[in-house]
C-alpha cells in the first residue's frame, strides 16, 4: 500500500479461510470479502481491502504449512513445475456498503529442488507463514524459474488489481 501511496494500518481479520469451494477463483474471492466484511463493523466510513492467497497444483490448494514437514511436503511438490499463486481482493466501503472484488492469477515456475535444500530453507523459517511455503521476496525468490503474471500477487498484494478496484468505488 506503501507503493501506492496510500495511507492504511494492517487489521487482523475476524474471520478466517473458511471457504472451501472447490474453484480458486472462487475460493480466494469468497475469503477475502468475509476477511473484509469481519472487521467492518469497528471501521466505519473507511475502505477495507481483504486479501486471501492460494497457492493451487494439480487441483490441490496449499495454504500456508501447519508445521515444517508440511512446508518440506509443499516445497517437494513445486519442485521443477509450474503452479498458480491466486490471490482475491475486495474492497469494502464500510460508509455506503458497496463492494468490489477481483482475483489476481500469476504462473509461477519453480527450478527442481533437492531435499537438502528444501530442508535447509525449512529450517530458516520463512516458508511456515507463506502459501504455498515459500517467499519470492526473500530467499525462496532463488528458487523461481520464471513466472508469468504479477509479482505482486506473489508477493501477496496485486497492486494493479488493489488500484483497479479502488477507482470503482471514486
Amino acid at each position: 500500500m506503501e507503493e501506492l501511496g496510500k495511507d492504511f494500518m494492517v487489521v487482523e481479520p475476524l474471520s478466517d479461510e473458511s471457504s472451501n469451494h472447490p474453484d480458486p477463483d472462487e475460493r480466494v474471492i469468497r475469503n477475502a470479502e468475509l476477511k473484509a466484511k469481519s472487521v467492518a463493523d469497528r471501521y466505519p466510513n473507511s475502505l477495507i481491502i481483504g486479501a486471501d492467497t492460494i497457492v493451487f497444483l494439480d487441483g490441490v490448494f496449499m495454504g500456508k504449512p501447519s508445521s515444517p514437514d508440511d512446508a518440506e511436503k509443499m516445497l517437494g511438490l513445486l519442485s521443477g513445475r509450474t503452479h498458480q499463486v491466486f490471490t482475491g481482493i475486495a474492497v469494502l466501503n464500510t460508509s455506503s456498503g458497496e463492494i468490489h472484488s477481483g482475483v489476481s492469477k500469476t504462473d509461477v515456475r519453480f527450478k527442481r529442488l533437492s531435499s537438502k535444500v528444501i530442508k535447509a530453507y525449512v529450517a530458516s523459517g520463512e516458508p511456515l507463514d507463506k502459501a504455498g511455503s515459500y517467499g519470492i521476496q526473500g530467499d525462496g525468490g532463488a528458487f523461481i524459474q520464471g513466472f508469468s503474471g504479477s509479482y505482486s500477487n506473489v508477493v501477496g498484494l496485486p497492486l494493479e488489481l488493489v488500484e483497479e478496484l479502488l477507482r470503482k468505488l471514486r
